[in-house]
């Protein structure tokens, strides 16, 4: 081990026997060479890693001969302050200190060195997000690609089919074709832009973030004397997170790691859940086949959950074919059950989740400390109107709120032209989505549409006579919605006439995340079921959603500290709440379909179930809803992931209290009960709820 001055310079002596688990023990003074550290939920990986980097230095190891890469910024200087607060503030930070950092920072340290080998100065500059989307717009713009939303995708869209094909390591052909289908015909343009954003950027000696490790890849694979200054730099190399790095972060990991092969990587690929955005669980997978002589460190002694809770995330997980196998074991005292509920609407599904909440507040279990955990924002919608209704205010994770996202606001907005033709705002804002129409052509356009004086009327207008062709073909495509919505009046249908328009073709060339977006319109459009009228649905958007934002208890305005938490699991991955909710467990909802028919799709949405489970410390609730909205005769199955669990690991007790009956009764009345849904047979409002009845007995009660 190399040794330097600054050692002599800590103030602490450390009690690694004393301070660390077993297991955790291991890793910090066996963690030489190629290791892989399969770090369970809640088991202290954070601070295994922070003891081992301390044990490093305290026995000799320079500060700079450590490299310590991590996903966040935030995740590397609490590991940075933790490390110094061990060994004391004389240890350097910075320069001549520990190299710690995300993947992109430390690639801008190392590109700054070798700018020149890559064809720009060491001045140069980084685009963010924005930049980005700025730079590849105006690329567009020059090769003649003017998005119009209906042809060609936007400039967002192709930037972030481009990211994905250089973090996959894909070729443009393999990235369309796992992205987005449709748009193989735009292959070679879509290669064109690449190359002259490429060039635009070299000639405005600006990188953007994919490149700050595309071009270091690139270097380290071509330029041998770089390749071995680089190797060197460093004796031993640390990973956190290493189930969610993708192909072009494992290889520069590989390439960065020196001649000492000393390289710890930390992770579980039990929770490797972001395949989207090119994450490969096959790196850890994988590990010990790259690295024959690599040992294998488990960390299974978790300090989050209740058994009850680890009881059930064990049995999930015990699914997966492709894993390291492990059986996390707390150290808490026994506690309930995970508790499971149906409920026959998505409506009394939120009803249920928000009531359990008050009754958890009332508890004295704090707002911060309760989370609702859901697959796609889409199904959080319900259980937010309710928490508007009851005043219950709530900090929303992994998104805008469902009513203030933009696709949202477009589709009620033609809900407002229907119900009030002389609607201004709504009309612009239907209108600038259009092809070929502007701010100013909007308001030519809407002109001339009141001066019709209906929705009716706007229709037969021989409004294009008085457009340009662009414009005319935009409206082109507008009147057939309109067209359909003067015939309807049901808030539902007229939502479903919008989905089934331009409108998605619009979305899927507009956004990279057009799917969710879709989701969240038809979300709207099951919820708009409640409803017969578009005043009343428009009233209780507006004005619920106006008393939620209001400040509460007088005027005091309410921080994150006293708001309940809304987030999709994505978002909630590495947190951890008292009481957690997991909600719209349906076969169609989680898991995802779409996601669940790619190959390990399935397994992924299993980790994705895994890592909710794992968030609960003491409070678990599992829920599902029989039906969306009204239509009571389209029965949802409970997911696959509920079904398939071990009965003996949840309490059920909740199924009968939802609908009123003992498990004896239940079982009586299944025993009793025939139940026809014929399209002939008599319109019974409870004989979805009946047959839904049936499928938990089936699915839940035949155990208890």
């Amino acid at each position: 081990m190399q040794k330097n001055a600054t050692v002599k310079l800590f103030n602490a002596r450390i009690d690694y026997d004393a301070e660390l688990n077993p297991e955790q023990l291991a890793v910090v003074k066996n963690g030489d060479g190629a290791c892989v550290v399969l770090a369970g939920a809640g088991s202290g990986k954070t601070r295994t890693i922070v003891y081992r980097v301390a044990w490093l230095l305290e026995h000799g190891i320079a500060p700079d001969r450590v490299l310590l890469l991590t996903f966040t910024n935030k995740a590397a200087g609490e590991m940075m302050t933790r490390i110094g607060e061990l060994l004391g503030t004389a240890l350097p930070f910075g320069s001549g200190g520990v190299w710690g950092g995300t993947f992109h920072s430390i690639a801008n340290r190392i590109l700054r060195s070798f700018a020149d080998r890559i064809g720009f100065t060491a001045s140069f500059s980084i685009l963010d997000d924005e930049d980005s989307r700025d730079l590849m717009k105006a690329t567009m713009r020059e090769l003649g690609f003017t998005p119009d939303g209906k042809r060609f995708p936007s400039p967002a869209v192709v930037r972030d089919l481009l990211s994905y094909k250089v973090n996959a390591m894909k070729s443009l052909e393999e990235a369309v074709a796992k992205k987005h289908p449709k748009f193989e015909p735009f292959i070679s343009d879509l290669q064109r832009i690449a190359d002259a954003y490429d060039e635009k950027k070299r000639r405005s000696n600006a990188m953007d973030f994919d490149d700050l490790l595309v071009r270091l890849h690139r270097l380290l694979a071509e330029d041998a004397g770089a390749r071995e200054r680089v190797a060197g730099r460093w004796s031993h190399v640390l990973v956190d997170e290493y189930q969610d790095t993708n192909p072009l972060q494992a290889s520069l990991v590989n390439y960065m790691t020196g001649p000492s092969k000393n390289l710890l990587v930390v992770g579980d690929d039990a929770q490797s859940i972001y395949s989207f955005r090119a994450a490969d669980v096959r790196n850890i997978l994988d590990f010990p086949k790259h690295h024959p002589d690599a040992r294998i460190f488990k960390l299974e002694t978790n300090y989050r959950s209740t058994p009850e809770i680890l009881d059930l995330a064990n049995d999930v997980i015990s699914r997966n074919l492709d894993q390291f196998p492990k059986e996390l074991k707390s150290v808490k005292k026994p506690a309930d059950k995970p508790q499971v509920a149906p409920a026959p609407s998505s409506f009394q599904e939120a009803d249920f989740v928000v009531g359990k909440i008050r009754e958890l507040l009332d508890d004295g279990v704090r707002p911060e400390e309760i989370a609702v955990l859901f697959r796609a924002t889409f199904h959080s919608q319900t259980v937010e109107f309710e928490l508007m209704k009851r005043g219950i205010p709530y900090d929303y994770r992994g998104g805008v709120k469902f009513f203030d996202r933009a696709h949202v606001k477009d589709a009620i907005s033609f809900l407002r032209i229907k119900d009030n033709f002389t609607d201004e705002a709504a009309w612009l804002r239907i209108l600038t989505l259009q092809q070929g129409v502007g701010e100013v052509m909007a308001s030519r356009i809407f002109s001339l549409l009141r001066a019709t004086g209906s929705l009716a009327g706007a229709v037969l207008a021989p409004v294009e006579q008085s457009l340009g062709a662009r414009a005319a073909k935009g409206w082109a495509d507008l009147r057939p919605i309109l067209e359909k919505m003067v015939e309807t009046e049901k808030p539902c249908e007229l939502v479903r006439i919008v989905l089934k328009s331009a409108y998605a073709d619009y979305l899927e060339n507009e956004y990279p995340n057009w799917r969710e977006r879709l989701e969240d319109v038809e979300q709207l459009a099951n919820f708009s079921e409640e409803y017969d009228a578009c005043s009343e649905l428009l009233a209780d958007i507006t004005l619920d959603s106006s008393v939620a934002e209001k400040p509460a208890n007088r005027g005091r305005q309410r921080d994150a500290r006293d708001k309940i938490v809304l987030s999709t699991i994505h978002q909630a991955k590495g947190l951890e709440w008292q009481a957690v909710f997991v909600i719209h467990l349906t076969n169609s909802g989680f898991p995802n379909r779409k996601a669940a028919m790619e190959e390990g799709g399935l397994e992924e949405e299993r980790r994705l179930f895994y890592v909710a489970v794992t968030r609960a410390k003491h409070h678990l609730y599992l829920s599902y809803p029989a039906s969306a909205g009204r239509d009571l005769f389209t029965i949802e199955q409970p997911s696959c992931f509920l079904e398939e669990c071990d009965p003996k690991r949840l309490d059920l007790s909740l199924v009968e209290g939802r609908f009123g009956l003992s498990v004896k009764e239940v079982d009586g009345f299944f025993e009793e009960e025939s139940v026809s849904l014929d399209d002939d047979a008599p319109k019974d409002p409870f004989a979805g709820m009946k047959d839904r009845m049936k499928q938990v007995k089936r699915s839940f009660l035949k155990d208890v």
